[in-house]
């Protein structure tokens, strides 16, 4: 049996709607005024899958994507070997897998001198390694740090006939809440910093979902590199309301796998933390924190038959029991993100029950749930 296949044979699954990705990609860019998208399809394309997201952007003439690791990069390039696809590579990356992204046409983020002369070391003659010029005006994580630091790597990528400089970036610590002055802070720098370089702004990217979002008066937003938004959700804080809504793209369900009924003072799931107080009906689903259901859950509603169910218990790694207002027959679809009848649980939904945020959410739902485009 094929891996899909074996995934199939599990009643809980993921449906993602690539039609609303589009949608999606085509809406920011709208808002924004970008001439050109660069997807983030790291982390599994935040779990919906990266290959078929991916694809279902190239159909629209996206042809820009990042990710965040060198295996993630090789993996993607299997799958779009275009020669106008390009793939970036975000975050530190050990300067030895050097050979590899230049084999598979991988640009990665580099942030000083020493990265690049180590890495000039393994290029060899003829073959040419893309870059991408990160730029730290206040994340704290990688990235030249000083104006002086951004003209030194400039000038070391111009010099060099082994480097081609693919952009340069930085990436904004507040630009999905209330936090304005350090987000000026931040664009102020960038601008400083790359213009007295003398680096074309048509290498430049600095919007992710947040500033292309709610800044995008502010700042330059030809090229925007965005991730969320595409998979259909707010980045910001509650308080941020989006400005245009966004194509639902991801639903969660599983199926009912046996119903019982608890009698007064029974008890279900480790700890007998849920016990009944009157005689009721309930259902077991194959599905528990191993899936990314997170253990936190419990409490949290559910969708039977168009109308709100509760999970009761502790959430175990491949189970969890849920309220039933009456008996249902096995197989019955309940349905954990998403709409059913006039109900919705949206994915900001459950991030906020699990004191979370949706990126979290999606990016833990595991490989055992099958996802159907």
């Amino acid at each position: 049996m094929t891996n899909d296949e074996i995934l199939n044979l599990r009643p809980t699954w993921l449906e993602i709607d690539l039609k609303a990705i589009q949608e999606n990609a085509k809406k920011v860019m709208s808002y924004a005024g970008a001439k050109r998208l660069i997807a983030v399809v790291k982390a599994n394309a935040y779990g919906h899958g990266m290959a078929a997201v991916a694809q279902a952007l190239l159909e629209i003439g996206v042809t820009d994507f990042a990710v965040a690791t060198v295996g993630e990069g090789v993996a993607l390039r299997e799958k779009l070997s275009q020669e106008n696809v390009t793939i970036t590579l975000l975050g530190v990356q050990d300067v030895k897998q050097t050979p590899i992204m230049v084999k598979y046409r991988l640009a990665p983020a580099v942030g000083t001198t020493a990265w690049l002369e180590e890495a000039m070391s393994q290029i060899t003659s003829g073959q040419q390694l893309n870059v991408q010029l990160a730029v730290d005006t206040g994340m704290g994580r990688m990235g030249a740090h000083s104006e002086a630091a951004v003209k030194s790597l400039y000038d070391v990528i111009k010099s060099s006939e082994q480097l081609v400089l693919s952009g340069v970036f930085t990436h904004f610590a507040t630009a999905d809440d209330n936090n304005e002055t350090y987000y000026k802070k931040q664009v102020d720098s960038f601008y400083q910093w790359v213009q007295a370089a003398n680096i074309p702004a048509d290498y430049w990217h600095l919007a992710n979902s947040g500033s292309a979002i709610w800044h995008h008066n502010e700042i330059d937003t030809n090229t925007i590199r965005v991730g969320s938004v595409l998979y259909g959700y707010n980045p910001g804080t509650p308080d941020l309301p989006m400005p245009f809504e966004l194509s639902s793209v991801l639903s969660l369900k599983s199926k009912i796998g046996s119903v019982h009924r608890l009698e007064t003072g029974e008890s279900v799931s480790y700890g007998a933390t849920y016990t009944a107080e009157m005689p009721q009906w309930v259902a077991t689903l194959p599905i528990g924190y191993a899936d990314g259901y997170l253990r936190r859950m419990s409490g949290m509603k559910v969708l039977v038959d168009g109308h709100i169910e509760h999970v009761i218990g502790r959430v175990t790694m491949d189970q969890i029991v849920i309220t039933l207002n009456k008996m249902y027959p096995v197989g019955t679809v309940v349905t954990l993100i998403g709409q059913d009848g006039e109900q919705k649980i949206t994915l900001e939904d459950v991030a906020n029950y699990a004191k979370s945020i949706p990126h979290e959410i999606l990016t833990t739902l595991g490989p055992r749930l099958p996802r159907h485009y």
